[in-house]
C-alpha cells in the first residue's frame, strides 16, 4: 500500500494522544487548565522554532498573509478544543473522555465532504459506521438501551466537533504554508488566546510552585502530544485527506482506555474489548483501497 509511512505516523500520533488523556488528567488536577494550556502551547512554539530552525521574520510574514485561517485554526483546534478537552478530563474519567473522542471521524468526514468536496464512498461509510458502533459500544458499556453521559463526556463531544472543524481548516492552510510553520503559528496564537484567561481565572502567577508531576505532564503534552503528533497529523491530512485521517482518531479511545487502566487502575471489561476490535476494524475498512 502506498504511503505506509504516513499511516504509521498517524497511528503513532493517535497513540501519543491516547496516552495523553490520563497524563493530561494528572496535570490539570494540580494546575489550572487555562494555565496548563498556555504553558503547553508557549513551549510548543519555542520548540518548533528551535528544532526546525524556523525564521522569525518568515513566520511574521506568514502570519500577516494568512492570519484569518491561522486564527480560526487556533480558535477551534487549540483554544476551544483545549478548553473543552482539559475540563472534560478534569470532570470525567480519562478512559471515558478518550472513548468519546472516537465520535470525531463522522463529524470530520461530513464537514470535509461539504466544504472540501472530498469523496466518501460506500466502503469508507461502512468503515465509519463500524467504528462509530465500536465507540458507542464502549461508551454505553455494551448497553444500547441506556444513554447516560456525564458532564465530562458532554464537554468532550463539543471538543471533538471543534477538532473536526480544525482538521478541515488544516487542509486549506497547508496549501499556503508548510506543516512546521502552520503548527508553530497556530500554537503561538493559541497561547496568546489562553494568556488572558490564564491570568484572570488560572493560577499562572504561582507557576514556580507547580509540582513536578504537573511539569512532566505539560512536557509530555507539548513534546509528544503536540510537536510530534500534530506534525504527523498535518502530514497525514496533506497526503491522504481529512476524512481518511480522521478515521484513525478512532484508535485514540483504544489507546486511551489501555493507558487509563495502567495509570488509574480502571477496569477493562468485555464490552471494551469488543468495542476496540470494532473500532480497529472500522479504521482498516475505511482505509482499504
Amino acid at each position: 500500500m502506498k504511503n505506509n509511512h504516513v499511516y504509521f505516523l498517524v497511528v503513532l500520533a493517535c497513540f501519543f494522544w491516547g496516552v495523553g488523556f490520563p497524563i493530561a488528567k494528572v496535570g490539570v488536577e494540580v494546575i489550572h487548565p487555562f494555565s496548563f494550556a498556555f504553558i503547553r502551547f508557549s513551549l510548543v512554539f519555542v520548540l518548533f522554532v528551535f528544532l526546525f530552525k524556523l525564521s522569525p521574520f518568515n513566520l511574521l510574514l506568514k502570519l500577516k498573509d494568512n492570519f484569518t485561517i491561522l486564527f480560526l485554526m487556533a480558535l477551534t483546534g487549540i483554544f476551544l478544543y483545549g478548553v473543552f478537552f482539559l475540563f472534560a478530563v478534569r470532570f470525567a474519567k480519562a478512559s471515558d473522555v478518550s472513548l468519546v473522542s472516537g465520535f470525531n471521524p463522522a463529524i470530520t468526514a461530513l464537514i470535509a465532504a461539504i466544504f472540501l468536496k472530498e469523496k466518501v464512498n460506500l466502503v469508507m461509510i461502512a468503515g465509519i459506521i463500524l467504528s462509530f458502533i465500536g465507540v458507542s459500544f464502549i461508551v454505553l458499556k455494551g448497553n444500547f438501551s441506556v444513554l447516560d453521559f456525564n458532564i465530562g463526556s458532554l464537554l468532550m463531544l463539543v471538543a471533538t466537533t471543534m477538532w473536526a472543524i480544525y482538521s478541515v481548516l488544516t487542509k486549506k492552510a497547508l496549501v499556503r504554508m508548510n506543516l512546521f510553520e502552520t503548527v508553530s503559528l497556530v500554537s503561538l496564537i493559541g497561547a496568546v488566546l489562553f494568556l488572558p484567561v490564564a491570568i484572570i481565572f488560572g493560577d499562572l502567577k504561582n507557576f514556580i510552585h507547580y509540582p513536578l508531576k504537573g511539569w512532566l505532564s505539560i512536557l509530555y503534552m507539548a513534546v509528544f502530544s503536540t510537536v510530534f503528533a500534530f506534525s504527523a497529523w498535518y502530514k497525514s491530512i496533506e497526503v491522504i485527506g481529512a476524512s481518511r485521517s480522521s478515521v484513525f482518531v478512532n484508535l485514540v479511545p483504544v489507546f486511551g482506555v489501555l493507558t487509563s487502566v495502567l495509570f488509574f487502575n480502571e477496569s477493562f471489561g468485555l464490552y471494551e474489548f469488543i468495542g476496540g476490535i470494532l473500532v480497529i476494524g472500522g479504521v482498516i475498512l475505511t482505509n482499504k483501497r
